[in-house]
């Protein structure tokens, strides 16, 4: 499948079967936990960019905003709300790492220019980390939920079926598309304390970093996190 014009190449690596792992802020980020797990995977790893994905037929930007930078000469930039996909080579092979603002608009759409990425790479499997408000206390070890459709997938990493019914956010919809797109996925979630949501967790991010990274078969370069939660 040729990928879509909304995606702006960065590089162009040759990857073999990657690994394509995911974070949105917003709906599915409580306390910032997933989104954040993702960034230190990224800074931990230095990954290298891949590509963007252009904001304009998904975002509406009176809802979440652009913002205004200035240069070293004073110059004005302004920064767009952007997904943008990061890639790595490490021990445990090749990984794809998306992050940025959950979608507003067609998110079919958009599930498909992230199914065209998995493709045009041939991934092996798409993952996706979401962290959500619970009844549970911050001193206690964070409980993570990992859940797949793909009966190799539940088998192998000893996951859930999925059988939630409800709202859902851009995460339902991409595990869907993939779905019909017979590319195997999973989802990793963490329940932070509902209580504190609008703290930042990093506990509730590295128990997301470690389960990916197991599941990716390397280690997880958990030094930044871990100063955050012993500071």
């Amino acid at each position: 499948m040729a990928t879509p014009a909304s995606v702006h190449w960065l590089s162009k690596p040759t990857l073999r079967n990657p690994m394509f792992l995911s974070a949105f802020t917003g709906w599915n980020d409580a306390a910032d936990a997933a989104s954040s797990a993702v960034r230190h995977l990224i800074e931990g790893w230095s990954a290298t960019p891949l590509a963007e994905i252009n904001p304009e037929p998904y975002t509406d930007f009176a809802t979440i905003r652009p913002h205004v930078r200035l240069g070293d000469n004073g110059e004005r930039k302004i920064m767009w709300p952007t997904v943008t996909l990061w890639h790595v080579s490490g021990a445990g092979g090749d990984v794809i790492l998306s992050l940025g603002p959950e979608p507003s608009l067609q998110w079919k759409r958009f599930a498909g220019d992230m199914v065209a990425i998995a493709e045009h790479f041939n991934a092996k499997m798409y993952l996706t980390l979401g962290a959500l408000l619970a009844d549970v206390a911050h001193r206690r070890p964070v409980q993570l939920i990992g859940t797949s459709t793909d009966a190799e997938l539940i088998e192998r990493f000893n996951l859930r079926k999925s059988r939630y019914e409800g709202p859902t956010g851009i995460i339902g919809v991409l595990h869907d598309v993939f779905s019909r797109a017979a590319m195997p996925s999973a989802s990793l979630w963490a329940a932070v304390p509902a209580y504190a949501s609008q703290v930042p967790s990093p506990k509730a991010s590295l128990a997301l970093m470690r389960r990916s990274c197991e599941m990716i078969g390397t280690p997880a370069p958990v030094g930044a996190v871990m100063h955050l939660i012993e500071r």
